[in-house]
């Protein structure tokens, strides 16, 4: 009878024995399985954020490229502006010293419009009178009129 106890209980070790080694392959196996797609998972993710972060370098240096050519741009016109805006400085001058011509000479027709009728109509012009009219017409006396 102690012979068969020991049997059975050798019996009943090996098969806890068998049991808890195929529970601790099954276990083996599942955290594997856990740790295979935990990782398939992470690698997924990473692999997104890797192309991501390529794609994102990749407009930066687009982006970085349009820059420097609408800096370059910007300076063009700026240039252009500039000589536009020296251009209209230059209209500005020549029409002003047009102007005073203009003036100059309507000022000095005058005066010789009147010296002309005075030599006509007899009347002896002095120099006196010359440098009056002339100043009356805002013509500055620079020259001698012949008396």
């Amino acid at each position: 009878m102690l012979s068969r106890l020991v049997r059975e209980h050798n019996q009943k070790q090996q098969a806890v024995r068998r049991n808890n080694e195929q529970l601790r392959k099954e276990a083996i196996q599942a955290v594997s399985e856990v740790t295979d797609s935990l990782a398939d998972t992470l690698n997924e993710r990473v692999t997104t954020i890797l192309k991501t972060q390529r794609e994102i370098e990749s407009e930066a240096r687009k982006l970085s490229a349009q820059s420097v050519k609408y800096t370059k741009q910007t300076k063009q016109w700026l240039n252009m502006l500039e000589g536009f805006n020296s251009a209209l400085k230059e209209l500005g001058d020549v029409q002003n010293w047009a102007e005073v011509i203009e003036k100059d000479m309507r000022e000095i027709t005058t005066t010789l419009e009147f010296v002309h009728k005075g030599t006509i109509e007899g009347q002896m012009i002095t120099a006196a009178s010359s440098i009056t009219v002339l100043a009356y017409y805002g013509v500055e006396a620079c020259f001698m009129l012949p008396v």
